[in-house]
């Protein structure tokens, strides 16, 4: 055989394989397709059929931080329940807090955080948030004393000296300028978390700038956001290549603030009336917590503490800007209430009911997580509203994404404190068919916020003083500061920038 004959026909032999390797392909990916669309056990939830047949729309919108947004204008077309991938379900309707979210019975399985979804800390080990159902209640009962009532009352005095630090920055700072709130609410905020939980600062309001660890909480949530999107469609080995460097070393960066926090800490022993006494009492014993798993919860902690109230606070104060009326209710409420500034406290502050419902319409419109852990059906499969739901099918659950449907809110987009008045008589006509069961911003459960009411406490009071030391208004440059913001487990904030005078 001469040389032209052997490249005639290997060329052959190689233009067959690549049509018998295309032809496998085009039928795998016929097959799979048609298997989800006509075989599939979720082939009868209603959805777009591209989202039936692939996780890449799905995947898609979490690598751009646009799923929230996605989602809900799926759930407008499609009603509550919208199968959003091939083994995936969106519930936007208070029935999945019953079945699946709340507390088990006794032999009950448990709808278990997603595995699909779940990106463990670079120590590989679990936080509380992704731990399974035995460590979860260790951890969490190793934690209860340090957000208990007692704890809270010991804790007061710590957290009104930060805040009398941020109002006294902003007393310092206010005539040079429009301020950024975001910026001062971080500080805020992560020096009150730091104090909590390592029993020291991390000196941002001292020194007026951001400690490294608030720049890499940010992007480490932005990369477990993008690496759970790329393991979904089975890209897990290129995760290296496609999520940016600085999201990839934010979350080891993350991981290892955490760590050092807490080794430095644990050092001290315990009597330093921080988050992590009660924890330490219990090393030894079977209700205690290893180091890893210390620094894993901790760096949540953090974030949770930190971020969540920043953005909450920037929510609220940009709400009440863009509602002149709503903010001089507000503004006489505080104003009346209080004589002085030390009268405001983490209880005092509860009095204040407009306040609140204020808050509480922020949380609605603008929650500070705006999508929870997706959830999995245990081996078995489970029951949700009725309907059995396969083993291992994941369970989406998103707050911007039920409170933003108008079957389930009256004038969802607007912004209408009066729905939260406590009093039902007071709430006005048009809302009074609000759904607020499906309203939880901490969720609910057994995992479930355990610093719910500490949190709540703090972002009132903070709000108190801001609003009893000064007038706010809003400067041109943020005038439009929620619009598209991107959410990667927590939301991508520009600054906002505001008008900050000393009361009059």
């Amino acid at each position: 055989m001469d040389i032209q004959a052997f490249l005639n026909a290997t060329s052959h032999t190689l233009g067959v394989a690549i049509a018998f390797i295309s032809a496998s392909i085009v039928l795998y990916v016929v097959s799979i397709s048609t298997y989800n669309l006509f075989f599939h056990p979720l082939r009868k939830f209603p959805g777009p059929k591209i989202w039936a047949v692939s996780r890449i729309p799905f995947a898609y919108g979490q690598m751009c931080g646009t799923d929230v947004y996605s989602i809900l204008d799926l759930h407008k077309r499609y009603g509550p329940v919208v199968r959003v991938a091939p083994d995936a379900l969106s519930y936007a309707d208070e029935v999945v807090y019953r079945d699946a979210l709340a507390h088990r019975h006794a032999g009950q399985a448990e709808f278990g955080k997603s595995g699909a979804f779940a990106v463990v800390p670079p120590n590989g080990i679990p936080s509380i948030l992704l731990a399974n159902r035995e460590n979860h209640a260790r951890y969490r009962r190793a934690f209860a004393a340090s957000f208990s009532e007692k704890s809270m009352q010991r804790q007061q005095p710590l957290i009104r000296g930060y805040v009398n630090s941020l109002i006294k920055g902003l007393h310092e700072r206010g005539s040079e300028g429009a301020q950024d709130l975001t910026q001062w609410f971080n500080w805020t905020s992560f020096d009150v978390i730091g104090a909590l939980t390592f029993g020291e600062s991390f000196g941002c309001l001292e020194n007026q700038k951001l400690h490294p660890w608030v720049k890499a909480i940010f992007d480490a949530a932005k990369n477990i956001a993008m690496t759970a999107a790329i393991r979904q469609v089975g890209l897990g080995g290129l995760i290296k290549y496609l999520v940016p460097k600085k999201a990839q070393q934010g979350r080891v960066l993350h991981q290892k603030f955490s760590e050092d926090k807490v080794r430095a800490r644990m050092a001290l022993g315990t009597d330093q009336g921080d988050f992590l006494d009660s924890v330490l009492e219990k090393n030894g014993k079977d209700t205690g917590m290893t180091f890893d798993e210390l620094a894993s919860t901790s760096s949540l902690l953090v974030l949770a503490g930190s971020e969540t109230t920043a953005t909450l606070l920037s929510g609220v104060c940009y709400q009440l800007c863009t509602h002149p009326d709503t903010l001089q209710k507000a503004v006489n409420e505080v104003r009346s209430t209080f004589e002085s500034a030390d009268e405001i406290d983490l209880y005092s502050s509860a009095r204040l009911s407009y306040l609140i419902a204020c808050l509480n319409e922020t949380m609605r419109i603008y929650p500070p997580v705006p999508n929870q852990p997706p959830r999995e059906a245990p081996p078995g499969g489970g029951v949700i509203d009725g309907r059995s739901i396969p083993a291992k099918t994941i369970i989406y659950v998103s707050q911007y994404v039920m409170n933003h449907l108008e079957t389930l809110w009256a004038k969802p987009e607007e912004f209408h404190p009066e729905r939260f008045f406590k009093n039902a008589s007071d709430v006005p006509e048009e809302f009074r068919n609000d759904n607020h069961a499906v309203f939880q911003p901490f969720s609910v459960g057994p995992r479930n916020c355990i610093g719910k009411n500490l949190a709540y406490a703090e972002m009132r009071m903070i709000l108190t003083r801001v609003l009893f030391d000064f007038d706010l208004e809003l400067d041109e440059r943020s005038k439009d500061w929620t619009t598209a913001q991107k959410a990667y487990k927590i939301w991508e904030k520009p600054p906002l920038w505001m008008k900050i005078t000393p009361r009059k």
